[in-house]
């Protein structure tokens, strides 16, 4: 994320509006090549700004911020070029925001595509609708220079730029949650020796990573619930969990193939137990009770996160502490799932004990 990016503002002000409506934002997504048949994936583009919104029982919609402070295409182009990303990315609306104002039958037009067009006064104006002070600094996440300094945490380490992509990349814009969940914890535990409980840059490299993860999970949830019967024995959804966590019963039948195959051939200890089981089974059946009972604030869990890794690296703001506090001690399922969820990362990765601690010292320091 450049600091000299000409269209920064825009970008900051795209991101300050999905804070408002209570989305979800992700900057800079990079979207890939559908195919993966080298060895590098190869970059199409990319999108300033990507606001993920819950609807309801973890059915996510995904918004584009496309931001253009001077560009060679018309408004018009540019919206049917947006309209061309969400085709192909999956994502359900887009917003492009412009240097200067588009005629207004082009606007309208744009709507067709479900494109909204805008310069920035009418974004603005538009932004004021949903809070008068939106544009405003009110939480950690609300400048792009404190997100700067969680990207540079990523970046400065050779071990953590690969999870940085998968969660600022593979996330957003994943219908595979329970893959990309998969991703994630193989990347962690790939690299588990590196983290380092004393270090603030990997405490907020760990919350990030968990912000992400509530995102797939709230996903996850609805359909763990219609794997869910009430009158279901324990035995019977763990079955069926394990299976959707794997991927289906194919991918559970290879796996299974490959210890056995491993087993004969001598292979032990660790490597065997990880293609044994999923990783922190128990603890993460019992998680996925939690997220059965509470789709919204499991996905509430991934702001929280998102200001909890942001706040390692910064300043302490009493401002924007004060909401933080304000929000756990209104809903105090929100420190239930998220120590829960420090707790099962770090098990399934096996984490230094000491992050754990400290995560949760974090997270119930506001509750």
């Amino acid at each position: 994320m450049g600091k000299y990016d000409k269209d920064r503002h825009q970008k900051q002000l795209a991101l300050r509006y999905c804070l408002a409506q209570g989305y979800f934002p992700c900057l800079e997504v990079v979207v890939n090549t559908a195919s993966d048949l080298t060895n590098k994936p190869e970059v199409l583009t990319d999108i300033d700004v990507l606001g993920i919104e819950n609807v309801s029982d973890g059915s996510l919609r995904r918004i584009i911020f496309d931001c253009k402070s001077s560009s060679r295409l018309s408004a018009i182009a540019r919206a049917f070029w947006a309209s061309g990303l969400m085709k192909y990315t999956g994502v359900d609306a887009a917003f492009v925001i412009t240097g200067k104002p588009a005629v207004f039958n082009h606007r309208i037009s744009a709507l067709k595509v479900d494109v909204d067009l805008h310069d920035e006064k009418s974004f603005v104006d538009l932004g004021q609708t949903v809070a008068q002070d939106f544009n405003t600094d009110t939480c950690y996440q609300s400048s792009l220079d404190r997100w700067d300094q969680v990207y540079d945490a990523f970046d400065k380490n050779a071990w953590s730029k690969t999870l940085f992509s998968l969660c600022r990349d593979v996330v957003p814009l994943s219908h595979s949650p329970e893959q990309s969940f998969r991703k994630i914890l193989s990347e962690v535990r790939k690299n588990k020796g590196y983290f380092d409980p004393g270090k603030p840059a990997h405490r907020a490299i760990a919350f990030d990573a968990l912000s992400y993860m509530f995102v797939l999970w709230s996903r996850m949830g609805r359909d763990f619930r219609r794997i869910y019967s009430p009158s279901m024995r324990r035995e019977n959804f763990e079955d069926a969990l394990r299976l959707y966590v794997w991927g289906g019963h194919e991918s559970y039948v290879i796996r299974q193939a490959i210890l056995e195959s491993s087993q004969r051939a001598g292979m032990s200890g660790e490597t065997s137990v990880d293609l044994q089981e999923f990783p922190g089974w128990s603890r993460f059946v019992n998680f996925a009770g939690l997220i059965i009972s509470s789709p919204n604030d499991i996905f509430e869990c991934s702001h929280m996160c998102r200001e909890l890794s942001i706040r390692q690296l910064v300043a302490h703001n009493s401002d924007f502490d004060k909401p933080l506090k304000a929000r756990l001690k209104r809903n105090d399922r929100l420190a239930q799932f998220t120590t829960s969820a420090i707790s099962y990362f770090v098990e399934a990765c096996r984490l230094p004990k000491d992050l754990e601690k400290d995560m949760h010292k974090d997270v119930l320091s506001f509750s």
